[in-house]
């Protein structure tokens, strides 16, 4: 099998979020005990209700990507309940959605201490935790290497907000110190950049905006919610065993224009 991940246990942050699921069910699916950490935990308890009922390991707990010491928690709730971890999704964030000439100091700041400081925090508590062979994966964005561009958002949309931008740059950053920091023992440090995946009700709600992201797109189409969850899945995988500080593009070509 493919990406197998048989005996390894993986903790996500954000797990069930509109892209977390996906990457949970296949993730399980190759085979490896999975941890759903999430603000939502009703919704990551009735995730890994799902995965156990489908004959798969997954256990569930509450997350505050915000709060150091539920971060560490979130590690030790791991390895307590299999003994082991392998590998670190983080695909949690935060944003308020305000322009950049609304947005206050003190809301930077907090969305920040979840995209930024939070995401750093789990990082290096799973770090502590694994082994040689470790892998993490951490979630970049298209805006962390690109600026919105403002004629796809249609008043009152305001453009993708600068808290979020300025917080996935910092996420590919990160994924270079950390490679850099953790090679020496064995632990990889990788992101992924997802491009134009509106979730469920932006569909629903801005089809007109929708269409406009797809037009921006090389391939002609938004991404669909799945199609993350292979990237993360090969990071998490031996087969990636020797790419370690990159940052993957999983963008339907957005940024290669």
């Amino acid at each position: 099998m493919a990406f197998d991940l048989a005996g390894k246990t993986v903790l996500v942050a954000g797990g069930a979020g509109y892209l977390g699921q996906p990457i949970c069910r296949l993730l399980a699916g190759q085979g490896a005990a999975v941890v759903i950490a999430d603000a939502a935990a009703d919704r990551a308890g009735a995730l890994a209700a799902e995965l156990v009922a489908g004959g798969h390991r997954a256990r569930a707990i509450a997350l505050d990507g915000g709060d150091e010491t539920s971060c560490r928690e979130a590690v030790a709730f791991t390895t307590a309940a299999f003994g082991r971890l392998d590998t670190l999704v983080v695909a949690t964030f935060r944003s308020v959605g305000k322009t950049v000439d609304e947005l206050t100091a003190e809301e930077f700041d907090a969305a920040n201490r979840v995209n930024i400081t939070g995401t750093f925090v789990l990082a290096r508590a799973a770090a502590q935790a694994m082994s040689a062979g470790g892998s993490i994966v951490l979630f970049a964005s298209m805006y962390g290497l690109v600026a919105p561009d403002p004629r796809v958002y249609h008043p009152p949309m305001n453009p993708n907000p600068i808290e979020y931008g300025a917080g996935k740059a910092a996420i590919v950053q990160m994924t270079r110190y950390l490679a850099a920091a953790w090679g020496p023992r064995g632990i990889r440090v990788n992101a992924v950049a997802p491009g134009p995946f509106p979730g469920t009700a932006v569909q629903q709600e801005h089809p007109s905006f929708v269409q406009r992201l797809a037009e921006r797109v090389p391939l002609g189409r938004i991404g669909r919610q799945d199609e993350i969850a292979g990237a993360v899945t090969f990071l998490a995988a031996d087969e990636s065993a020797y790419m370690t500080g990159t940052t993957l593009r999983v963008d339907g070509g957005w940024t290669a224009w």
